[in-house]
């Protein structure tokens, strides 16, 4: 069921009209086929001449930065001179690379001074790239306080306000074991599918920026009622409420955001039942249960989009309700 879950949440991100390539190893119940298809239909991203777009293959450091900085640049002029010691001006990534350098948006490593475009990028190489290159300001993730992903204990590492911010926006989000894997070398169907992400924060403003922190902490909310954790639970769920009324608040007459905030309502019903439960409330459990029902249904009356997991939630909470009534 959480899993059913954690797939029916992403259908509250804004859509974004594509046109349809034809990949044949991409079939249309790819997890990643819309972000592939976008990329594509805006050259962001090409296939292979065979037909194929190889999802699970590996991303370079060198095709990183090109899919990256191609699509933001009308114009990028050959390499007249070097811009690393290991990058050729023949070499064919050399004036993406180039031009990404004088941008300010990659620096060579070490004593070395090397950029290393023949190894594979990482999560977390990624987001720094892609987010200084968008221009996304990361400040207000600089020096966390709690740590959110148990493979990332250093607060401190360099690349903690990107990995913070792209799972505050839910570009990203941890594993069912609240696990990230920073170092995780990206695949061309993972690299795709965060840059969309990103895109369409962008393209929907602020208004879909707080719905996708909005997914982001129903995610959340999900991980932490799997490890028993009532108070961030709770926290999340105070966050998904937040931030959908701030979309609420911008844009009350799209019928996305008004199920989106019922939908965050079902999931804060859901956690004060799990509360109640645990201090063997059970009237009050079965109250919030009733009511975390409501609201999943008054969401697909308001935009059927979500009724996936509106009926996801409202089986859930049934569930609760007659546990609470058998415990009475």
């Amino acid at each position: 069921m959480k899993k059913i879950l954690l797939t029916a949440i992403f259908v509250l991100i804004f859509s974004i009209q594509t046109v349809l390539a034809s990949f044949s190893d991409v079939s249309d119940n790819h997890p990643n086929y819309k972000a592939i298809n976008y990329l594509y239909a805006n050259g962001i991203i090409i296939g292979y001449p065979d037909g194929t777009f190889r999802p699970e293959q590996n991303v370079l450091r060198a095709e990183a930065v090109k899919i990256i900085i191609a699509p933001l640049y009308e114009t990028i002029e050959e390499a007249s001179a070097s811009p690393f010691p290991d990058v050729l001006t023949s070499d064919w990534y050399a004036k993406y690379v180039l031009k990404a350098k004088n941008e300010g948006i990659v620096a060579g490593y070490g004593d070395t001074g090397n950029f290393e475009g023949a190894r594979n990028v990482s999560l977390v190489e990624y987001l720094k790239i892609l987010l200084i290159a968008y221009k996304i300001n990361v400040d207000d993730y600089l020096n966390p306080s709690v740590q959110i992903f148990k493979d990332v204990a250093d607060l401190n590492a360099w690349y903690i306000p990107y990995l913070y911010y792209a799972s505050a926006t839910n570009l990203i989000h941890a594993d069912s074991n609240s696990y990230i894997w920073p170092a995780k070398q990206l695949t061309r169907a993972e690299v795709a599918e965060i840059t969309y992400r990103l895109i369409v924060n962008i393209k929907g403003g602020e208004t879909q920026l707080n719905l996708s922190m909005a997914e982001a902490e129903m995610i959340k909310i999900l991980q932490y009622l799997d490890e028993n954790n009532i108070d961030l639970a709770e926290y999340s769920a105070s966050n998904a409420i937040k931030y959908t009324q701030k979309a609420y608040d911008l844009a009350p007459n799209e019928s996305i955001v008004q199920a989106a905030k019922k939908i965050a309502e079902a999931f804060d019903y859901l956690v004060k039942c799990y509360r109640a439960g645990l201090e063997k409330n059970y009237t009050e459990a079965e109250s919030k249960a009733q009511s975390a029902w409501n609201a999943a249904n008054d969401s697909i009356n308001l935009n059927s989009s979500v009724s996936t997991l509106a009926e996801n939630i409202k089986d859930i909470a049934h569930d609760m309700a007659e546990l609470a009534r058998a415990s009475m």
